[in-house]
Formats: C-alpha cells, structure tokens, sequence
C-alpha cells in the first residue's frame, strides 16, 4: 500500500465515497463485508488452533452506568429456594461489548448499499440491515495489530490518533500480513488510557482513536471485521464529521466488534509469539435490532 496522504477538506467527500462496497455483492446484500469470509477462509483460521486456548475479547459488563440490575423477590419453592434477576442494559457507546448492525450509522440519508435511513425503522425495528443476517456469527483468522505497544505512554492519546500508517508498522513488528476476509484485532491501550484518566469521560471530553483515513486501509486490506478498544479520534480531523471510522458501516458494510477489551489478547500473543488466531464472535439474537452485546473469542 502507498505511503498514506490525507485527503484535502474539499476532497473528502468524495474521497470517502469512493471506497464503498455499495453493489459488491449485489444490490440486496446485507451482510456488507462478511461476505469475504470464505469456506477456505475458515478452514485455514481453524487451522490456528493448535493449543485450544480461549480468550476473551469482552469487557465485564457494569461498569459506566450502562447496566440496571437487581436481584428479584426470592421465590421458596416447596424445599428449594430460587432466586432470579433481572437488567436493563444500553450497549450501544463505550462500554459494552457489542457487534454494530449495519443500520447502525448512515451518511446522508443513505444506509448501506443505499437504502433511506428515514424510513428504515419502526417499532418492531429495522427493516433492512439489522443484526439478523450476523445471527450464526463470524468466525475467521484473527490478527491483532499493536499500535498501543509502540507508543510513548503504552495507549494512544488525543490529538494523536491511529493512521494508516501506524496499523502497516504493527504488521510489520508483528511478522503479519492481513488478509482479504481477515478480522482485525486493533490494540490501542483503551483500558491503560481510561486509567491514566480518571475524568475522561465519553462523548463530552475529546476522545483518543483513529483517524478517519483508517477507511482507507480498512478497503484496502478488504478486511471482513474489526474488534477494536479505541474507536473513532473525537473531534474528527474533518470539520463536518461527526462520525469518523464509524462510517465504515454505510460506506463499507464493515461488521464493527466495538469495546473490546484487547489487553488480554495481546498479552497472549506476546506470551506465545504469535499474532494470528481463529476469532470468533456471535451477537444476541435480538431481531431487527441496531446491533447486540456480544462475546468475541480468540482460540490459539
């Protein structure tokens, strides 16, 4: 790939919109950049496993406010007591771990593959490009790239986000080349960030990231999905845009795994000297829903 040159203001429009995937797999497609996920693909990420080692990707859930739970009145039951519990939980935002359906985020009006935001949705839920094509999952080669590693305070910080540029580096420290279909695991020191600062807080202070022009390497390395701590740099480096890599999903039909907690993977790349494994990872089904808490898994 090219040395990366961001685009100029009056370019980036157009820019952007050249990358889709709008048609690739037909005007009906749904399931956006899964489709390059191949038989062949998954036989050689099962091929990865040769320790049967899991780890998790996913955050524990309760942190930030985002859960409501309760235990219910305990019910006696004859000579067994039973207790049950109930939650209600936001999972879109920064601390669940959750697969974004791709009527998720739309870019002028206009869904994935070009379909209208305005009418998508009704009480039922959405009508087109909702969770349910990514029901039975996505399974395929995992790589996780470390930007965090490389960086002065061990995590990426504001003002400084994640280019093109540093994702070709954490390939080439790491020994790998990702693949069309690949999904890619991004390690960018969400959780050592959120430590060193204790009055972040999401949506109001500037955010650390990656930088728009990641769209970029996402369509150039076809990559089927990707699992990141960090997500988009805010504010964006383009005036105008409120969404940054996010607009993967209407420009791209990218499966975005959002608030994954990467630390423990990294460490076990490193631990075993590899950076490549069979992920996994399936959303809750909840049909016509705007995506799904998830729990994402990497077998060595």
């Amino acid at each position: 790939m090219p040395s990366w040159t961001p685009p100029t203001q009056d370019r980036v429009e157009d820019y952007f919109k050249e990358l889709n995937n709008w048609g690739r797999w037909g005007d009906a497609d749904q399931r956006g950049t899964v489709n390059l996920i191949t038989p062949a693909k998954q036989d050689a990420a099962r091929a990865l496993v040769r320790l049967g080692r899991t780890v998790s990707l996913a955050r524990d859930i309760g942190a930030g406010g985002v859960l409501g739970y309760h235990i219910t009145y305990p019910s006696p039951r004859e000579r067994s007591d039973v207790v049950l519990d109930r939650f209600d939980l936001v999972y879109h935002g920064y601390w669940v771990t959750h697969v974004d359906a791709l009527c998720h985020v739309a870019w002028d009006g206009e869904l994935y593959n070009g379909r209208p935001f305005k009418t998508n949705f009704t009480q039922a839920g959405a009508t087109w490009c909702p969770i349910d094509p990514l029901f039975d999952g996505i399974t395929s080669r995992g790589v996780l790239l470390d930007v965090a590693s490389a960086r002065k305070d061990g995590y990426v910080t504001v003002g400084n986000p994640v280019t093109p540029k540093d994702l070709d580096d954490a390939a080439a420290r790491a020994g790998v080349t990702v693949e069309p279909g690949d999904v890619l695991v991004l390690h960018s020191g969400d959780a050592a960030f959120r430590t060193a600062h204790p009055d972040w807080v999401p949506r109001v202070s500037p955010h650390p990231g990656l930088h728009v022009a990641c769209l970029e390497w996402f369509r150039a390395h076809d990559i089927a999905a990707i699992a990141w701590d960090m997500m988009d740099e805010r504010p964006v480096s383009y005036p105008g845009f409120f969404m940054g890599t996010h607009l993967a999903i209407p420009f791209l039909g990218l499966a975005l795994i959002d608030n994954t907690m990467t630390d423990r993977v990294a460490a076990a790349c490193r631990e075993l000297g590899r950076h490549e494994f069979l992920f996994t990872v399936a959303p809750l089904r909840i049909p016509g829903s705007t995506g799904a808490p998830a729990h994402p898994l990497a077998i060595f």
